[in-house]
């Protein structure tokens, strides 16, 4: 199995991440793969800089411009055009900031496997593709090349066309917990927590994943996570708003009753 994270630098980098954050977040990510069990050589990080951190050096390519995300198809397209992914090896293809809480085999799929949301949207920030699925690579990344679609809503709208329905697997939430519907896509998640995906430079993001913002009793970083991104962030160890929270929970409570 492959590893594979994408790191598309902009000249001018938004404020999401400003200079200097991207690589805060690479090298969390490297520590982190590493020490849930990646070997150095089944790590791959494709980017349009140059960088190392702990022996693993970023494998230079153009990136897709139009849709950052999208980047992560181009770059499965790199390794399958480039002989760099075996016959039967799967690609685990993942964002920047979905960490890996513990290790896993790869899942019973079909030539792709994804997660879902809260709903029934596939969410491209943690997918696993087999070589087979070559011409499926190859289609998504031709229509984000358009210009006219983002790499979620063409995943969404190929994956459940009649062309390629057949060969998708619907995983378990267990792969990619994010923030978006947190409550329920982590009460439904196989535990432990394989995936949790949130920006550790967002507050809330990380007062839901590990502060049990949602008063849900729900935490989804284990311990050896939490203590390495302590060593490269500056993360909270109470929630901030605790009042505005109650407010919030009270607020849903009374509309709730009202329904």
């Amino acid at each position: 199995m492959i590893n594979l994270m994408v790191v598309n630098k902009r000249e001018k980098p938004n404020r999401k991440y400003k200079e200097g954050k991207l690589e805060k977040l690479l090298e969390a990510q490297v520590e982190n793969v590493i020490a849930v069990g990646w070997r150095p050589e089944e790590v791959v990080i494709v980017a349009n800089f140059e960088h190392e951190h702990m022996g693993i050096k970023t494998v230079f390519a153009e990136l897709n411009g139009h849709c950052l995300s999208g980047s992560k198809m181009f770059a499965v397209k790199w390794l399958l055009d480039n002989g760099k992914c075996g016959e039967n090896e799967i690609i685990y293809a993942h964002d920047l900031d979905a960490w890996q809480n513990y290790w896993f085999e790869p899942p019973e799929m079909k030539d792709v496997g994804i997660t879902t949301y809260s709903t029934s949207k596939y969410n491209g920030g943690s997918v696993f593709w087999r070589p087979v699925a070559k011409d499926i690579v190859d289609r998504v990344v031709e229509e984000i090349g358009k210009g006219e679609e983002q790499e979620e809503p063409a995943l969404n709208r190929l994956l459940k066309s009649k062309d390629y329905r057949d060969r998708v697997t619907l995983l378990d939430n267990t792969y990619n917990v994010g923030c978006s519907g947190f409550v329920p896509r982590a009460t439904r998640a196989k535990k432990p927590i394989r995936v949790s995906h949130f920006n550790p430079f967002n507050r809330i993001a990380w007062e839901t994943h590990r502060m049990d913002r949602n008063y849900e009793g729900v935490v989804s970083i284990s311990a050896r996570l939490e203590e390495l991104l302590r060593r490269h962030f500056n993360l909270a160890t109470a929630i901030a708003d605790v009042k505005g929270i109650e407010r919030g929970k009270e607020e849903w409570v009374k509309n709730e009753k009202k329904k």
